[in-house]
């Protein structure tokens, strides 16, 4: 069995986190994986552990660039006998179906394709289920969420399918010497985001969240994209800019988990975001905006109503002074990333519908683990 995944890139954001999870639950049960994407350190860890990279351009935005990537996927389908085509949002998904048409194989079969859906912006779900329909033999949407709003959007039920992401849990240290090395001291406030650098993820409610924030706490931003040339300059124009750090893509969040008191994610719109997964997962509390892809947490977060610096505050200063409230949402969010998030569980789901498409996956030789 040979299964090919198309992401845009394989960094520090979510569906690259799913793409690494079930490339590596695969091949560890005898498949052969191989990833096409523009690269970045996750496609350099499955490259040490044996899956196959191909480097597609698939960052840009422009024609021309989709163009470059769906060559670059048509050269690969000449010698590559696939079994199994997994493309991870809508742009991959459209650039596999144009490298790879028909999904028709070698020996002239046709290739199952199948599409994760890791959420659009709300006004873009019609373009989104207008080219998967015309793509996917079927969609896999993150959240029940994400699944209404493709279905009402055009995409056929029959074809839709819900899989939450997965987390698995960050290695655990010690949080003073987790301090040490950022060179914090042990009795500051540490309020930490792990986000794209993107315009949906609001860093800039963030910054002017931060302004009614106590000068006794430092906020540590950690990811890289299009918006830091904006961001940067915003925390310049602060008085702050002791008290925001800007690290940039962080391959150790790790270690920043376990340097922070809370997660925060002011973001505009969600499908299922990891970060949020990993620090439930790693004991921290979150405070997030009150978006769908988020509402379902329940007690597990601290929702706050997305769009406003000053809700975003006062849900940052509440939790950061009530010792109970921290304690109450850790236990809530330990209990929900065990139960519902577990990595096993996600890949059975996706193991299954991978054998109702015709390619079952061979083993168990260990796959990976709750």
């Amino acid at each position: 069995m040979h299964v090919m995944f198309t992401v845009a890139e394989m960094g520090s954001g979510g569906a690259e986190a799913v793409v690494s999870t079930l490339a590596r639950d695969v091949a560890v049960r005898g498949a052969r994986v191989t990833v096409a994407s523009y690269g970045g350190w996750r496609a350099a860890e499955l490259d040490a552990q044996g899956a196959r990279l191909v480097s597609v351009p698939l960052r840009g935005r422009r024609p021309l660039d989709l163009a470059r990537a769906a060559i670059a996927l048509r050269r690969e389908r000449i010698h590559a006998s696939v079994n199994l085509l997994h493309a991870h949002n809508v742009k991959a998904a459209l650039v596999s179906a144009t490298g790879w048409p028909n999904a028709l194989s070698r020996r002239g079969r046709r290739v199952p394709f199948v599409v994760t859906l890791h959420g659009v912006p709300t006004g873009r779900y019609r373009d989104a289920a207008r080219i998967l329909n015309h793509c996917a033999d079927h969609l896999v949407a993150v959240s029940a969420d994400v699944a209404e709003r493709v279905v009402a959007a055009g995409f056929p039920p029959s074809r839709t399918h819900v899989i939450e992401n997965a987390v698995v849990a960050p290695e655990a240290h010690d949080p003073i010497d987790a301090r040490q090395r950022l060179g914090i001291a042990r009795d500051t406030a540490v309020v930490l985001c792990v986000a794209r650098l993107a315009p949906q993820k609001r860093h800039d409610l963030l910054i002017a969240a931060w302004q009614q924030m106590p000068i006794d706490a430092v906020l540590l931003i950690a990811g890289d994209g299009a918006t830091r040339p904006a961001i940067d300059a915003a925390i310049r124009r602060t008085d702050q800019q002791d008290q925001i750090r800007l690290l940039g893509e962080r391959h150790d969040v790790d270690w920043l988990l376990a340097a922070a008191d809370i997660c925060v994610l002011p973001t505009s719109w969600e499908g299922l975001p990891i970060s949020v997964l990993e620090a439930m997962a790693a004991g921290v509390p979150v405070v997030a905006s009150a978006v769908t892809g988020l509402s379902t947490f329940g007690g597990a977060i601290e929702l706050v109503p997305p769009g406003s610096a000053t809700a975003l505050a006062d849900g940052l200063r509440h939790v950061l002074a009530d010792e109970r409230r921290r304690r109450k949402l850790i236990t809530a969010g330990l209990a929900l990333t065990r139960e519902r998030f577990a990595p096993a569980r996600m890949c059975e789901q996706y193991r299954d519908l991978y054998a109702a498409v015709g390619v079952p996956v061979p083993g168990p030789l260990g796959g990976v683990a709750a």
